[in-house]
């Protein structure tokens, strides 16, 4: 896959339009699972967060979309490229060489105010100056740019290579200062974070018997049930921001 960090892609100086004005972004109802994922969670499918996280950004990427571009920092794969329709130009970044994008996240080469719209899920944990990225985002976002992220509060240890911080509401609400808060959510309650630690997968360390893992999803059903449309800033796994640049900033 080529790589091309030309800022020639973007627009300078121009101020970002986007397809759902601001007023209904903040009006965009927080994300739930159907009982359908109750069958999925019992046959070993996606993990309780993941499946949150995936129906967050569902929801929430359309509000990136318009006539711009929208760029994925810390990507792993083309995974979320993949939730947005073709027609909408979507660029994955990563400090290697795998994504439409090198781009180190803490020292963006990009100029100011010439990004549409910036994604990062996941990312910033992994990242000991994870501060300097909220510096770049701020400063590469063009005028009315929007910002979408998510990063985590009660969540297992995964380096990639290493991990090294989560992140509370209280602090994300300083470190994206002065951006407009759009939308500021929570990701999962007590029973959603509870089914999510039950939830081993052989790839993701569990050495136990398949029957063995079998027996955890089933105790963890009851309270996955309970946490399918259930919210709690105190048990969330994650949080999740979408934030919009101040025309003056």
């Amino acid at each position: 896959m080529g790589v091309d960090n030309s800022s020639s892609m973007h627009d300078q100086g121009t101020v970002a339009q986007f397809t759902i004005p601001s007023a209904e972004v903040k009006e965009t109802n927080p994300p739930s699972l159907s009982t359908s994922f109750l069958w999925e969670f019992f046959l070993d499918g996606r993990t309780p967060a993941r499946a949150m996280s995936d129906a967050a950004m569902r929801l929430l990427l359309p509000s990136l979309g318009g006539p711009g571009t929208i760029i994925e920092l810390g990507a792993a794969s083309n995974y979320y490229k993949d939730f947005v329709p073709l027609n909408q130009r979507y660029l994955t970044s990563d400090i290697s060489n795998k994504c439409d994008l090198q781009l180190d996240m803490t020292r963006l080469d990009l100029d100011n105010n010439s990004v549409d719209a910036l994604v990062s899920v996941f990312a910033l944990e992994h990242l000991y100056s994870f501060d300097a990225v909220f510096e770049e985002c701020k400063r590469v976002l063009k005028p009315k740019g929007r910002f979408l992220l998510v990063v985590p509060f009660l969540y297992y240890y995964h380096a990639a290579p290493d991990d090294f911080f989560r992140f509370t509401s209280s602090a994300l609400d300083r470190l994206l200062t002065p951006l407009d808060i759009l939308i500021r959510q929570p990701l999962g309650g007590r029973g959603l974070l509870f089914s999510e630690f039950l939830h081993e997968k052989v790839n993701m360390g569990s050495v136990r018997s398949k029957v063995a893992r079998l027996a955890l999803r089933c105790v963890a059903l009851p309270f996955l049930a309970t946490g399918l449309s259930t919210h709690d800033a105190r048990y969330a796994f994650a949080f999740v921001y979408l934030c919009e640049k101040r025309p003056s900033a």
